[in-house]
């Protein structure tokens, strides 16, 4: 059976140290040129093109990168794992101010809402457990001491639901698609939150909030 590679579309330009797209990578880059985002492999990347044309990044073959998460991405659960170590680098790095913060997209009420955030924390941690109710968060922003600035959860399978939103509520969360932050982790769409400005409520929320003031008694 033929083995199949990931086309990665996102990797760090070591002449730079900024993230680059795969589409605007330089065709043939020879080695030590970009490096893979999973902090756990961290091994060289090349430019390849996949039969449509379309430039992507992989990893370089016999460079036993099979532990890294976007080395093969087959099912939902390996999606949902690599949108979790990209989201962790970016928000490690953004940090550092080392790249810009992501953008927060939301489809509020008043029409699309592109927020920049100011976050200040230590540190990213990903299956971070909420000490109250013992519940994993997917990605966690922490201050020094531990506790949780924001939340970020996954979609991959099954969305925030009402239990859930109600462990996460001690919190700032949102949730994001882990196909979305695969495609373009520095513009988020956020599908749901909590804890945010009203102004930032999702439309179907808004809505829902009309209904219930205007029905009759």
């Amino acid at each position: 059976m033929r083995r199949t590679f990931s086309q990665i579309k996102w990797a760090v330009d070591l002449n730079t140290g900024k993230w680059i797209k795969a589409d605007r990578a330089d065709r043939k880059p020879g080695k030590g040129r970009y490096r893979c985002l999973d902090g756990r492999c961290g091994r060289d990347l090349t430019v390849a093109r996949s039969k449509y044309g379309r430039q992507h990044f992989r990893h370089f073959r016999n460079s036993h990168a099979e532990g890294c998460c976007f080395h093969s991405i087959r099912s939902k659960d390996d999606r949902h794992r690599a949108a979790q170590a990209l989201l962790q680098a970016l928000f490690s790095e953004a940090l550092k101010r080392i790249v810009p913060m992501p953008l927060l997209v939301f489809d509020a009420a008043n029409g699309r809402r592109e927020v920049l955030p100011f976050i200040s924390a230590a540190q990213v941690v990903t299956e971070w457990e909420c000490p109250i109710s013992r519940r994993k968060a997917d990605v966690a922003l922490l201050d020094d001491e531990g506790g949780a600035v924001l939340l970020v959860e996954v979609w991959h399978t099954h969305a925030v639901d009402l239990e859930k939103r109600m462990d996460l509520s001690p919190y700032w969360w949102i949730e994001v698609e882990a196909s979305q932050v695969l495609a373009d982790p520095t513009a988020l769409i956020v599908r749901n939150h909590g804890n945010l400005p009203d102004a930032l409520a999702m439309a179907w929320e808004q809505f829902q909030l009309f209904a219930v003031l205007t029905e009759p008694t």
